[in-house]
């Protein structure tokens, strides 16, 4: 029951029940290191770091956000290389994350950590240059929490995991991010989940105790899949809806002139059905669309497929045998 060379799945089975036990291994917040993930999360992270010393490999997260869930793995294994992929596009209005990011990195001294400061796509097509050849121990997916996101998230990072990785994937929460993992899982054989846990809401939707203990827990919910071809672990997937709807929406959405549009949309759209004073989302509907309108004006209303100039016929080269 091999992960890497002697880090086997009973240390990660280990892992995950002394993280349930005792969530944090190195706590570090009344040196003010504080983010959004729970409690649980990091301290798995941590330890699942430390186990992996001594392995030619790394640790890499998608989406640091502050740096909570990068410095807390870098301090727990300080001889592990570890990187975090961010650009900081989601989650900063004040466009001040990389900043502290960078701050804490400093203050921390957490010199085996490492920002990747690119958009997560294109960081994981050149990952091997950022990380000198190693491959990925320990994997933290807390990126863009769309379906394609996600699914690319696992699809681009199985090249770059070594034997036996382990891949903790946060706010399972979120009926996509369940999807993705399902699709991953039933598409790639060797690959197993070995522990699930969900809250019944957002945080942002939990009453003030049932929120306390999501802090102290799992928060959002989280996946944790492990690299077993050798099947030692237990078949199971995510619970996912037989209703596929919403992402048959996706489609319908996606070639509307005015697509960008969607969430300024559906928030007029949700004070209009609750009988509010919709002002304020019609204020900023228009004012989303004021931007667009050089762009979703050159389109057709409907049924955009942004297919113009592209080949009406391309055959693929075959190179010659020897």
């Amino acid at each position: 029951m091999t992960l890497n060379s002697d880090l086997s799945l009973d240390a990660v089975r280990d892992a995950i029940e002394a993280t349930e036990a005792t969530p944090l291994l190195i706590d570090a917040r009344d040196r003010g290191l504080t983010g959004i993930s729970g409690l649980k999360t990091v301290g798995l992270l941590q330890r699942l770091a430390r186990a992996a010393e001594g392995h030619d490999s790394c640790y890499l997260e998608i989406g640091v956000f502050q740096g909570l869930t990068l410095v807390s793995s870098a301090l727990a294994a300080p001889t592990l290389p570890c990187f975090g992929i961010d650009n900081f596009r989601i989650l900063d209005p004040e466009g001040t994350n990389k900043s502290i990011v960078d701050q804490r990195l400093n203050d921390f001294a957490t010199t085996n950590a490492h920002l990747i400061n690119m958009d997560f796509e294109d960081a994981l097509a050149g990952l091997l240059a950022q990380t000198d050849d190693q491959k990925v121990s320990v994997y933290f997916v807390d990126g863009p929490h769309d379906y394609r996101s996600q699914l690319v998230c696992l699809l681009a990072a199985k090249p770059l995991l070594a034997p036996g990785a382990v891949i903790v994937i946060d706010d399972a929460n979120y009926p996509a991010v369940r999807q993705a993992t399902y699709d991953f899982l039933t598409s790639h054989p060797d690959f197993a989940l070995m522990f699930e846990a969900y809250t019944d809401a957002h945080p942002a939707n939990l009453d003030a105790a049932t929120l306390a203990a999501a802090e102290n827990g799992w928060l959002n919910g989280v996946n944790v899949i492990v690299h077993d071809p050798a099947h030692w672990v237990d078949r199971t997937l995510p619970p996912v809806s037989e209703d596929r709807t919403l992402y048959f929406n996706d489609w319908l959405v996606h070639r509307l002139a005015l697509a960008e549009l969607a969430p300024q949309a559906l928030a007029l759209a949700h004070a209009v059905v609750d009988g509010a004073d919709a002002k304020a989302e019609s204020t900023a509907l228009k004012a989303a669309y004021t931007s667009l309108a050089p762009t979703a004006e050159a389109r057709s209303r409907d049924r955009n497929t942004y297919s113009a100039g592209l080949t009406s016929g391309h055959l693929a080269n075959i190179k010659a045998a020897g």
